[in-house]
């Protein structure tokens, strides 16, 4: 393809050319030490941007205002998340991400077959099994004086919380993590439908397992339920189990990263929680505020002008987190961590779509917070030492040296 043609792909008639940025989207928000602060240099500019590189190199639009993400979160009759499946292109059977990637109507039945199960009430029976887990993986380098966050913590305290609530076996972890890499990260597409592939097949495999000897309620909905009162079919359960391995490992391990890259680099902010622990369900959701990690998107649905700029049917429209949260049109000095700002941010998204896990989530940062904090003290960055990040469809911390003294 010529070179005025591949611009031509890149920048479509519709789009207005004062709205053009030619650039990669996920370079711009690697530029410097902190992608928090790189991405809301883009609060400064128009609320909506054409980009010729907004993901994987394809080119989109992108909305830059908490404004207007929200409104994008809200209105799916024009932006729908019955987008082309990013699991189907990947694995070639026709499974979207359930229920995220499916829309009222029929989002609603799968919503109230799963609610249940991710409610305050229903995780109490959880929490005991999950606090069990972030105290035997502290114990394991408690006395080592330090730790390297990432790898030691950050990825399996999520990953133990999911496969056991999915009942899968925990030596699988390292395949699950490396999949789960290739899958959001890998700029080589081959290697993310390895991935896709990968993890598919052995999801199939253990659905037959629990369809026929569910390990829990949850299982037992997901392969047995009905879903507007039918049985629920093959694909809808594949999408099910498909969206919370994806949201599972990833996720949180990307926001405890953030989280405790924070907390190393600002000694008294851990005095004061250590001291006034009631204040950490608070600073939880400040955290996730300041440190949302997830871009999305959605598909126009049909032809349609949002806010004066001409859209088609079939665009792609990226929802970056960071950016809304850090809007200082909504959140005054936006990048300050404020555990008194009681804020009501998008870091679950809002409306339909809102995150099933939300629940969960929180309880698991809540419980490592309140274990970090109770068994060490001044939890810093090893001298000599910096950390590592990534950004892309997640932002999240590759690597992250701590060191502590005891309580």
């Amino acid at each position: 393809m010529s070179e005025a043609a591949t611009a031509e792909v890149r920048i479509p008639a519709h789009v207005a050319p004062e709205l053009v940025w030619d650039a990669s989207y996920d370079a711009f928000t690697a530029e410097g030490d902190d992608p928090y602060l790189a991405v809301s240099r883009l609060s400064d500019g128009p609320e909506i941007l054409w980009v010729t590189d907004v993901a994987f190199g394809r080119p989109g639009w992108l909305v830059t205002s908490n404004e207007l993400i929200a409104e994008v979160f809200i209105d799916y009759e024009h932006f729908t998340a019955e987008r082309p499946g990013m699991i189907a292109d990947l694995v070639g059977e026709n499974v979207r991400l359930n229920p995220i990637e499916i829309d009222p109507p029929a989002h609603h039945g799968y919503r109230r077959l799963l609610n249940p199960h991710f409610t305050p009430k229903a995780l109490r029976e959880l929490e005991e099994q999950v606090a069990r887990s972030c105290s035997a993986l502290i114990d394991a380098f408690a006395g080592n004086g330090g730790c390297e966050f990432v790898e030691d913590f950050a990825i399996p305290f999520p990953s133990y919380v999911f496969l056991d609530l999915m009942d899968m076996p925990r030596a699988k972890l390292k395949d699950f993590i490396a999949w789960q890499d290739d899958l959001m990260r890998a700029p080589d597409q081959m290697k993310r439908v390895a991935a896709a592939r990968a993890i598919y097949e052995y999801l199939k495999v253990h659905k037959e397992k629990e369809k026929l000897q569910p390990g829990n309620e949850l299982l037992r909905a997901m392969t047995s339920g009905e879903v507007e009162g039918r049985p629920i079919e093959h694909l809808e359960t594949m999408g099910m189990f498909y969206v919370l391995y994806v949201g599972g490992l990833d996720t949180v391990y990307s926001t405890l990263g953030w989280i405790f890259r924070h907390l190393a680099t600002h000694p008294e902010m851990q005095i004061q929680l250590r001291e006034n622990p009631e204040l950490i369900p608070f600073a939880v959701e400040e955290f996730t505020r300041a440190f949302a990690v997830v871009n999305t998107h959605r598909q126009l649905a049909q032809d349609y002008v949002f806010h004066g700029v001409q859209m088609r049917a079939g665009d792609e429209i990226h929802m970056p987190l960071a950016l809304a949260n850090r809007d200082p049109r909504v959140f005054e000095n936006p990048h300050e961590v404020d555990i008194a700002r009681k804020p009501r941010h998008l870091a679950f998204g809002t409306g339909t779509h809102n995150c099933l896990g939300i629940h969960l989530a929180r309880r698991e940062l809540k419980i490592v917070i309140e274990q970090f904090l109770k068994r060490f003290n001044n939890i810093r960055i090893k001298d000599g030492e910096t950390y590592r990040y990534h950004t892309g469809r997640t932002f999240g911390v590759d690597y992250l040296p701590l060191v502590w003294d005891p309580v």
